[in-house]
């Protein structure tokens, strides 16, 4: 097969790629702002450069790993997250469906409030603040396309040198010595970058269609994810400050009381945070 990764410059969409050579599959890769080498330029707010890049690269399948993710700027800038996290897929949904392509949508727990989590599928999304409320718009029509596969993963983290990835972000905080105030009320279950790619695949090359939570084993507070980091990595616990998450004072809500569960478990993730090779954060090689 050959497949099309819009937003490869990513954390999820990288570790697609990564994924997709390790199988042997044609993958074209795309980024928006940021170049990166051997991947293409695509704005897939564009429905012309969509169309373009479809007849050129003729992918069997069509990811949207691409995304706003902050969603503290996504609450500051409505407009902004609309045009990149509803009407960039849109675009590329009307692109996608009109050629018949397989459609593979990187979604969010933020799509529940945080009031009664774990979730399955089957429950029915509830979102606190402006990303979750454009990621529930952008599923919804999606998922009208019957070629649509819907993927929602939770806390993603990998072993990339990338400040979108929060375990860098905490080593990177550790090593300047910042205190990192983390919250004790705030549960979720973090998802390592790489399952995600390969359940997701999976789920595709099974024929798999509509919503699939891929999220990892265990269900772990803001705080719990941040000491466990810290050991991972050699160190200690003294610049870990443990707070409410009201006393962070952020643009955005979070749920409270998230996590995502699956009710498939050929796609239930065994990996856990202490699995991950901690080397590349570390040393940067």
């Amino acid at each position: 097969m050959k497949h099309l990764v819009i937003g490869a410059s990513g954390q999820v969409g990288h570790a697609l790629m990564l994924e997709l050579s390790r199988r042997g599959e044609s993958a074209v890769g795309t980024y928006l702002s940021h170049p990166v080498p051997q991947l293409i330029p695509l704005d897939m707010r564009d429905q012309d450069q969509i169309a373009a890049l479809l007849k050129t690269v003729a992918p069997d399948a069509v990811w949207i790993p691409a995304a706003m993710p902050d969603v503290d700027y996504c609450e500051r800038h409505p407009e902004t997250s609309y045009a990149t996290n509803v009407e960039g897929p849109r675009q590329v949904l009307e692109q996608v469906a009109s050629r018949k392509i397989p459609l593979v949508y990187f979604s969010s727990d933020y799509v529940f409030d945080g009031s009664a989590g774990p979730y399955r599928e089957t429950d029915t999304p509830h979102a606190l603040q402006v990303y979750g409320q454009h990621k529930i718009l952008a599923e919804t029509e999606l998922l009208q396309y019957r070629e649509t596969l819907v993927v929602r993963p939770a806390w993603v983290y990998s072993d990339e040198r990338n400040p979108r990835n929060f375990v860098f972000r905490v080593i990177s905080d550790l090593r300047a010595g910042r205190v990192i105030r983390a919250a004790i009320d705030q549960y979720n279950t973090p998802t390592p970058a790489a399952p995600l790619a390969w359940h997701a695949l999976d789920a595709l090359s099974v024929g798999f269609r509509g919503i699939l939570h891929v999220a990892g084993p265990e269900r772990l507070s803001r705080l719990e994810l941040v000491q466990r980091i810290a050991a991972r990595a050699g160190y200690a616990q003294g610049m870990i400050e443990a707070v409410r998450l009201s006393e962070l004072s952020l643009a955005a809500l979070r749920p409270s009381q998230g996590g995502l569960i699956t009710n498939f478990a050929q796609f239930a993730v065994a990996d856990r945070l202490e699995d991950m090779d901690f080397r590349r954060l570390l040393t940067g090689s």
